[in-house]
């Protein structure tokens, strides 16, 4: 099979790729488009880590997207890393692919490898058991000080109940087909030529070894020779790659060397193959290992690589032909050794010089940089870091350090750029190869499972819209659910426990949550200018975030508020009542409910179009309701501690629900005014349930009181500073508490209003302490500048009046401030 062409299949959601050699062009190439094609959006490459550098360093092109769409991380591990695995898992099941290709363009594309595939499902068989075996091989590889591996790799098995309940083979399976296999992994104290030799307890006919690389002395074959015992040995031999250690033959009496003459032609021979033919039995054995001491050991040796091969045991006779070798292996394509070249080895790399030029591992959260230094760095402290785009070139920008906070990390803030960093480096250090930046906001963006039906059925109800409308409290709710879905499936693990990091490695700050005065307490303030972090990235909840954006005009800011699309609107706050002219039906009194009441049977014409509405109609009742359900839920929530930032995401949706449904009059004959429309069903007076109402009693159940919910938020440690989607939450919060001071009323109903709202306001400012600084920088400002530009016109409140009460209630707690200080 061509192996690239499986990388476009369905029903994967992550993949972990191992190599020893990395080609960037190739695996961005041929690899990463074919995988996210399918859905498989959670990619992780895990090479040799000397060969990594090596990469980086000149031997590959730059990546492109390595930190961006995928991870990339050196093994860790002294020994060489020759493991050649490619694991797919999804929600269903997984696959795994074994075999002898690198990720480079040969590998891929170019040389004759040889590997195997195996699938399972959610049941318990044996291709999950070695599937599981393989998943917990690779845990042991993986840098758990990477700051994105254990969240790629939470999220994975949050998506997988079955790989967390699989059992890891430990010795021979059968699979669905009747066979058995094992997988043989090269550890330090067990090498994989004697696991092989083990499973054999038959006489051997014939030994058929395929193996690009020997060592000088055939040690490796020597070994198999003695314990198998064949009656005869054939290797495939290709004379012009000078690879073969001719002068070593003679120590092996039956063995008989085959040209490849017309196999196959033109392509290096790449795969690495045994076959022992017995009685009863093919016993096959391909993947990474070379016939080599180094690869497959001895009893008295283990080898000194990582190695991973996938032994079968098929029904005898059939193999060799199988794959081709059968119409090699004849007399007349025997070589002889002396015919053959003598072994030309081109120089090797000089691995341990290449390890010393490994700067470490660099992230960026935010405007944060994260540097953990390479153990052999002498004085990181003092060393300068600098920046480079995906081509290479220096950034025009100056890292400047920040404060420890006992990750055992050295961090630096970071100002927007319009060059995005892709790389850092050691400012005038010669020999260093760049580092890899991960960006972790970006990933955790990009690391999403390809939607359910259900899912894009609920998504598709934001298609278009223009209003936040209830249905997006729906739509909140089924992501929610899904995502609490896979929550509830990460309990501990029955065999593959969740890998941990290292207790010396700064690990114990990592995914732990403070409450929202702890995280307040050590907290970086922002700096203007500087990149925010989203902590709801790599969430769908997200995209209901993105979708607020987006009517507020944060990507390009509205000037002025534009006419709606009337028809539009209705379709967002289509609720399901039947009511055609919901303005004379108030003025009638009506009172409309989620149920319609008994009416004629409508026509199969206006049926089917109320079949098709995408959403329903608001009404006051269902909003009033809406906020108090909130309200009960951040009791609930609070009660338990269980208050993250996807409650404030909700928070935010309502107040711009609420806003959305309000008006400037009131529900009284005598002050019907034109210019309202069906949709605004909250008063700004005269009414227990006006929208200022409304809004004051949401926001005291967040901000007021001596317990105020916003105390009991839980944020994650791996950021300090604030996340954009809060900052855009609290700017929201702030307006619409401005907006109910701005708004047009009695002299009575303002008293009662100024009265409970204006101590809130203040409450809520100090709240969420934030600083001067920080409310007057345009990524808060912004906000409120959307919000007016909506809703300003519609409830009847002048955007300069907000703005102005927005700077002075600012000027006037920091100057008290700082009279005191």
């Amino acid at each position: 099979m061509r192996l690239y062409e499986r990388f476009a299949d369905k029903g994967y959601h992550s993949s972990i790729a191992t190599t020893f050699g990395i080609d960037f062009d190739a695996y961005e190439n041929i690899v990463l488009p074919r995988v996210r094609g399918g859905g498989c959006r959670n990619n992780m490459v895990i090479a040799d880590g000397r060969m990594l550098t090596h990469a980086l360093g000149g031997a590959s092109l730059l990546p492109r997207q390595a930190g961006k769409l995928y991870t990339a991380g050196g093994a860790t591990t002294q020994r060489l890393f020759h493991p050649k695995l490619f694991l797919q898992v999804g929600r269903k099941g997984g696959r795994l692919i074994i075999g002898s290709a690198n990720l480079t363009a040969a590998g891929l594309a170019g040389n004759l490898e040889l590997v195997a595939l195996l699938s399972c499902g959610a049941e318990q068989d044996g291709e999950q058991a070695l599937i599981a075996q393989a998943w917990e091989y690779l845990c042991d590889f993986m840098d758990h000080s990477d700051p994105m591996l254990p969240m790629q790799q939470e999220w994975m098995l949050n998506r997988s109940a079955w790989l967390r309940s699989a059992t890891p083979a430990e010795g021979l399976v059968t699979l669905a087909d009747g066979t058995e296999a094992a997988l043989l992994l090269a550890r330090p104290n067990s090498g994989i030529g004697p696991r092989y030799t083990a499973l054999i307890d038959e006489p051997v006919n014939r030994l058929i070894v395929v193996s690009p690389y020997w060592d000088e002395q055939l040690t490796a074959l020597s070994y198999l020779a003695d314990s198998l015992a064949p009656k005869e040995i054939a290797v495939l031999i290709d004379p012009e790659t000078e690879l073969f250690p001719r002068d070593a033959a003679d120590k092996l009496p039956n063995l008989k060397l085959y040209r490849r003459d017309g196999f196959e032609s033109g392509r290096f021979i790449h795969a690495k193959a045994l076959i022992a033919e017995t009685d009863s039995a093919d016993h096959l054995l391909i993947g990474s290992a070379n016939c080599t001491l180094a690869a497959l050991g001895t009893g008295s040796m283990a080898g000194h690589n990582e190695e991973a091969s996938l032994y079968r045991r098929f029904p005898t006779g059939g193999t060799a032909t199988a794959l081709g070798l059968e119409r090699i292996l004849k007399d007349e394509k025997r070589i002889q050794p002396a015919d053959l070249p003598e072994l030309h080895y081109e120089d090797d790399l000089e691995l341990d010089g290449l390890s010393q030029r490994h700067t470490g591992l660099f992230s960026l959260h935010g405007d944060t940089l994260s540097w953990r230094p390479a153990a052999h760095i002498s004085d990181p402290e003092n060393r300068e870091i600098e920046l480079l785009n995906t081509s290479g070139a220096v950034i025009d920008a100056s890292p400047s350090r920040l404060q420890d906070n006992g990750s055992g990390k050295l961090r630096y803030h970071v100002d927007a750029t319009e060059d995005i960093p892709a790389f850092a480096g050691l400012f005038e250090s010669e020999g260093y190869a760049p580092a890899i930046i991960t960006h972790i906001d970006v990933l955790q963006a990009s690391i999403r499972e390809t939607h359910s039906r259900k899912t894009e059925n609920v998504l598709a109800q934001l298609d278009g819209e223009t209003e936040a409308s209830l249905a997006l409290l729906e739509v909140l709710d089924v992501l929610e659910k899904i995502e609490d879905t896979d929550t509830e499936a990460s309990g501990e693990g029955v065999s593959i426990p969740k890998a941990q990091k290292p207790a010396d490695d700064g690990a114990s700050n990592s995914h732990l949550k403070l409450n929202y005065e702890e995280f307040i307490s050590g907290r970086r303030p922002h700096q203007s200018g500087a990149v925010l972090h989203n902590s709801l990235g790599g969430s769908d909840v997200s995209i209901v975030r993105g979708f607020l954006n987006r009517i507020v005009g944060l990507s390009v800011l509205l000037a002025a508020a534009e006419e709606e699309d009337e028809e539009t609107l209705k379709a967002a706050f289509d609720l399901g009542d039947e009511t055609g002219d919901a303005e004379a039906a108030m003025a009638a009194g009506e009172d409309f409910e989620l149920k319609p009441k008994p009416e004629s049977r409508p026509e199969p014409d206006e049926e089917e179009r109320r079949r098709r509405a995408k959403q329903r109609k608001a009404t006051k009742d269902q909003l009033v309701s809406a906020a108090n359900n909130f309200s009960k839920r951040i009791d609930l929530k609070q009660e338990r501690n269980q208050l993250s930032p996807r409650d404030f995401l909700r928070l935010r949706a309502l107040l711009m629900i609420i806003c959305a449904a309000g008006w400037k009059g009131t529900d009284k004959e005598k002050d019907k005014q034109e210019g309202r429309t069906s949709l605004q069903v909250l008063p700004v007076e005269a009414d227990p349930n006006s929208w200022p109402l409304v809004i004051g009693r949401l926001l005291f159940k967040i901000f007021g009181g001596r317990s105020p919910a916003v105390y009991s938020l839980k944020l994650d440690t791996d950021h300090d500073q604030f996340p954009a989607d809060l900052i855009e939450c609290w700017a929201t919060c702030l307006w619409c508490l401005q907006a109910c001071l701005a708004a047009p009323m009695s002299g009575a109903e303002r008293q009662k209003i100024a009265r409970h709202i204006a101590p809130l306001l203040e409450q809520t400012y100090r709240r969420t302490h934030l600083s001067e600084e920080e409310l007057l920088a345009p990524s808060f400002t912004q906000v409120m500048e959307g919000l007016s530009a909506q809703y300003a016109e519609r409830l009847c409140v002048d955007p300069e009046v907000l703005m102005r009460g927005h700077r002075t209630i600012c000027g006037k707690i920091y100057s008290a401030e700082r009279e005191i200080l």
